[in-house]
Order: structure tokens, then C-alpha cells, then sequence
């Protein structure tokens, strides 16, 4: 999409693919897009992320979800387990310029939980990233300090 628009000529723009949404160029006054993080347990967002020429793509377990004897079964798999992930992360948003890596590392890191996500992206360089927990708590990676906020505190992960 986004290649087919930079064809047409199209230099400002926001595509929402449900939990992708990818930002082309910047907001026509020269300002950064501004997109909003659903918070799973809320009505509203637990924060917004800023930027422009970036793909901003969100996995969590609380759109997609069946519960069954009061447990939830959200629709993310643990390819070594086969069942549902269950990682103490309720949702997991990467920043990235690469559409495609974006979509692939929010489903991965999301059933790595945050340890190894963080190890994760500590050995990469072409990704920021926002983990919320099941617990409410919010962990953005260094590269996203001027680029995130939220009314609720955060941990800033560093390298």
C-alpha cells in the first residue's frame, strides 16, 4: 500500500489496517501523525506514539479471544506449546519505517513476553517498541522517549 501510494504521488497520509497503521510522510503542516494505543481493559488509549514515515502495528490477545470457565483464550499461539500465549503481556506496538518487520515482531515479541523481547531488541536496530502488561504497567524502548506519552507512568528500557 504504502509503495502503491508513493507511485500516485501521495506524500502525507495515515492508513489504518486495524492494529496496523502506517503514517506516510508527515501531517501536512510538517507535524508528526499521532496515533492512539487501545487500551485492552478501557474505553480509550493507554498512550500515543508520534512520527511520520513509520508503521505503527499492535498484537494483543483482547480483540480475538474466546473465554471458556473463566478463562480467556486469546488467538496469538505459542508455537511450542500450540495454545494460546500466555506471557503477562496484554499487548505488544512496534515502531518500525519496515511495514512488514513491524507486523512480524509485534505477534513474536508478544509471545516472547518482555524479558526476551527486551534482549530482543537490545541486538536489533530497526525497531522501538511499547509493551503493556497484563498488569497495567507500560515499558517503552529508549528510541520512543520523545516520541511517547500517556497519562499513566512508564519504564523506559535501555540499551
Amino acid at each position: 500500500v504504502r509503495a502503491c501510494m508513493q507511485e500516485q504521488g501521495v506524500t502525507s497520509a495515515v492508513v489504518s489496517l486495524g492494529g496496523n497503521v502506517m503514517l506516510v510522510g508527515a501531517k501536512p503542516d510538517g507535524s508528526n501523525w499521532t496515533v492512539g494505543l487501545q487500551d485492552p481493559d478501557a474505553d480509550g488509549c493507554f498512550g500515543y506514539v508520534s512520527g511520520k514515515n513509520v508503521s505503527v502495528v499492535t498484537s494483543g490477545g483482547y480483540q480475538r479471544y474466546f473465554e471458556e470457565n473463566g478463562t480467556r483464550y486469546c488467538h496469538i499461539l505459542d508455537p511450542k506449546t500450540g495454545w494460546p500465549a500466555a506471557t503477562g503481556l496484554a499487548s505488544v506496538t512496534i515502531v518500525s519505517s519496515d511495514d512488514v518487520l513491524a507486523d512480524g515482531l509485534s505477534t513474536a515479541l508478544f509471545v516472547m513476553g518482555l524479558e526476551k523481547a527486551e534482549a530482543f531488541w537490545r541486538e536489533s536496530s530497526d525497531f522501538e517498541a511499547v509493551f503493556l502488561l497484563d498488569s497495567g504497567e507500560i515499558f517503552i524502548t529508549e528510541g520512543l522517549q520523545d516520541a511517547f506519552r500517556s497519562e499513566r507512568s512508564f519504564e523506559v528500557i535501555a540499551q
